[in-house]
């Protein structure tokens, strides 16, 4: 479990992670794009990561064409404390990936209190229930509209999905916190 880290809040999103097509940050982009919300303000998305060059190139050529330039930013690899800062301060991050075994990004997230929206395409559907995140398909249109829900929360909707992340992580998925379900599991084997 990391150390949660002060929060000094900007606005971003996140979408952290190796950069491949199956992480759908296209999709993402064209939700950008076509949400009202975002495009009127002052957010924009922090892509971090490094991957597949091939697709980084198609989604600067993306952001490009979609007249994002100012509202989307490639900040490389981020590692270590750097990593945890970028967490903490960002609004909320996204995983809108066609498909995901875990994905580690959505813990990190919510170890620093970060809301965190996953793709219908992973096993995030815990972060709706407990009101930490949302868990929705990752088509552009859908995500627009999430984007939009989003933005135009109030502060203290945002703050209810913020204020239980850690907890959700702690409890869940901290080894410390669940020891006694690790030795349950071998005593059985």
């Amino acid at each position: 479990m990391p150390k949660l880290v002060e929060r000094y809040p900007q606005n971003y999103f996140l979408a952290i992670g190796r950069i491949t097509a199956k992480k759908a940050l296209d999709q993402l982009i064209r939700a950008l794009s076509i949400s009202q919300n975002f495009l009127t303000s002052n957010f924009i998305l922090k892509i971090a990561g490094r991957g597949d060059e091939q697709y980084v190139d198609e989604l600067r050529r993306l952001v490009t064409e979609l007249g994002l330039s100012d509202k989307v930013e490639f900040v490389g690899q981020i590692e270590g404390e750097a990593k945890q800062q970028l967490f903490a301060d960002a609004y909320w991050t996204f995983m809108p990936s066609h498909t995901e075994n875990f994905g580690l990004v959505i813990l990190e997230s919510l170890a620093q209190n970060t809301p965190v929206l996953a793709s219908t395409f992973s096993p995030w559907k815990s972060v709706e229930d407990e009101r930490v995140g949302i868990w929705c398909d990752n088509d552009s249109q859908t995500l627009a509209q999430k984007i939009d829900q989003i933005l135009g929360m109030t502060d203290s909707e945002y703050e209810n999905y913020r204020s239980g992340g850690r907890q959700f992580v702690l409890e869940r998925f901290d080894i410390a916190s669940n020891i006694r379900q690790w030795e349950d599991f071998y005593s059985r084997l």
